[in-house]
């Protein structure tokens, strides 16, 4: 005998699928939630709150069971704590470098034929072409598919596919939406046809990018995606999804006609600035070696201190065989490039690891009792003000810290005039960027179960993409197996993350204080705040995401 639940949905609003209990056996289940009733769901779809109606069963990150730790989790909280310490007093003896020094290793694989081959370019348009398709069927299982989420592929493709998988290459492997972007695609092809029916005329007016705009346009673009992935009610109807895709396109292809493709790209659009930023964590880059190259940069991310251009798409395109080199390098050093950004920048990294914090707050017993004590009519208020609260408090407190840093460094004997940086905004425009293996990391440890189990609803949606029972490939048979990542190697792979993410900031963080302060003595005394704060938050991010787990 078996009972069929509707389980709701999961993270980014994703339908999950039935809970089918078979003899009492659990076939699927992903982070549920108690003591919630569906009149507050029905009022507020969070994307990570669920509704459990098998009390007897928990379950957290796709998991059929809590994990008991083998040690008390204080242990493993303020042991990261004491790990981030001592990476600190490690890297102050044993790091030695030249201040101001943009240089480190990296291997041209283009050395071995095999890697002239993968960046042929027929591998290339391949890749290109791949993202097109993922963007029209997208699209049209949202418009002409099932309504059910369930039985569409646009909501998997979407949220698990594109924002969690894809996130994940470019920060593991390299920048690959830079390559694969759809919107960019079709658009330069767009350009191809009229150029040549119009006699080389340009489909863009090409007009200088205001400077006052800076990135301030994907800061609110962000924003705005946020808060659709976390509290969007309509985020996973698969209709509402290809009316925003449809939006966003729109709304980018104008500005790519405004201001020329590359430029608005590199400046405004959230999705590539969150991508390559992402990437220059990566351990590859595809570099095209200085002279006139840096010329064809019109953003902040692919031009690097050094005079070359890395992971820039334009110049790549307008460079000479001889000057492109595909690299291998150390994780984290494309993060220590800049100076100082721009402070729309600073904002948006912010941003992007206060809203995935924010997430993972969601699934606490804490966000629990908040909900239970709030009215059903009030509770999307209360999670639209908590989604702007969160990266308000985060601003304050790095600008705070960042204070603290400009004070010690001046206690410690050292004065502003001497130093390359002068006030507080610019210790925080300097510093941004060693935050970004934090947000990485806990990107990692929050979604890896939600890739791994969520994504296999891509085997049966593949066959079936629209909901019409076909079976193009075989595969519409297929049922999730939760069993691929259990609880304890989450938490272990969790926990090996958050720490190395902090690790790796402290080290890019000493780096980024020597060229700031000009003296060694005075950048590392300054560094004693950075530290404090990477200490709680290392401790405050493994104890949210111990919480579905062993809570």
């Amino acid at each position: 005998m078996s009972h069929d639940f509707a389980l709701g949905f999961g993270e980014s609003g994703l339908p999950l699928n039935t809970l089918r209990l078979d003899g009492g056996r659990l076939a699927v289940c992903y982070k549920p939630r108690s003591g919630l009733r569906w009149g507050l769901i029905s009022s507020w779809v969070l994307s990570a709150v669920f509704v459990l109606l098998v009390p007897e069963i928990a379950t957290a990150h796709g998991f059929g069971q809590r994990y008991d730790l083998p040690i008390p989790l204080p242990f493993w909280v303020f042991g990261a704590g004491a790990t981030i310490l001592l990476s600190f007093v490690l890297v102050a003896v044993f790091v030695r470098g030249t201040e101001g020094s943009f240089r480190y290793p990296r291997v041209n694989l283009f050395r071995w034929p095999v890697f002239q081959i993968l960046s042929h370019r027929a591998v290339l348009f391949a890749i290109r072409i791949g993202g097109v398709i993922a963007l029209g069927a997208a699209v049209t299982a949202g418009f002409w598919g099932d309504p059910s989420p369930y039985k569409n592929l646009s909501p998997v493709l979407v949220w698990v596919i594109w924002w969690v998988g894809v996130v994940y290459a470019c920060a593991l492997i390299a920048d690959l939406w830079s390559l694969m972007n759809p919107f960019r695609t079709l658009f330069a092809w767009a350009e191809t046809i009229v150029s040549r029916w119009l006699g080389g005329r340009h489909l863009s007016f090409e007009r200088p990018y205001p400077k006052a705009m800076e990135m301030w346009p994907a800061v609110v673009g962000l924003v705005v995606f946020f808060w659709a992935e976390l509290l969007w009610p309509g985020g996973s109807t698969p209709q509402n999804l290809a009316i925003a895709i449809t939006l966003y396109g729109l709304f980018t292809w104008i500005g790519m006609v405004f201001y020329g493709r590359e430029v608005w790209l590199q400046n405004a659009d959230p999705f590539s600035v969150v991508f390559g930023v992402f990437a220059r964590f990566a351990p590859l880059e595809m570099r095209v070696r200085s002279h006139d190259s840096g010329r064809h940069c019109r953003g902040y991310l692919c031009r690097y201190q050094s005079g070359d251009c890395v992971n820039g798409y334009v110049c790549f395109s307008k460079a000479s065989a001889d000057q492109i080199e595909w690299n291998l390098r150390p994780p984290a050093v494309g993060l220590l490039q800049e100076r100082r950004v721009p402070v729309s920048m600073m904002v948006f990294v912010l941003i992007l690891l206060a809203s995935v914090t924010f997430d993972g707050f969601l699934e606490t017993p804490l966000w629990i009792q908040i909900l239970d004590r709030t009215l059903g009519d009030e509770i999307f208020l209360v999670g639209n003000m908590a989604l702007i609260l969160f990266p308000m408090i985060f601003c304050l407190v790095y600008l705070l810290f960042c204070w603290m840093m400009f004070q010690t460094a001046i206690l410690a004997g050292g004065h502003p005039s001497e130093w390359n940086v002068r006030s507080t905004l610019e210790v925080a425009c300097t510093f941004i960027l060693t935050l970004v293996p934090i947000a990485i990391a806990y990107h990692l440890a929050h979604y890896l179960s939600f890739l791994l189990i969520t994504g296999q609803y891509l085997i049966p949606l593949i066959s079936d993409p629209l909901g019409l029972g076909w079976d193009l490939f075989g595969t519409a048979e297929y049922r999730t197996n939760i069993g691929v990542l259990n609880a304890k190697v989450a938490w272990y792979a969790a926990v090996f993350s958050v720490v190395c993410g902090h690790v790796l900031a402290v080290y890019i963080a000493h780096g980024a204080a020597k060229r700031a302060f000009r003296n060694a003595r005075v950048a590392l005394w300054s560094q004693i705040p950075m530290i404090a704060l990477m200490v709680v938050y290392t401790m405050l991010s493994l104890w949210i995401l111990a919480q579905p787990m062993v809570g």
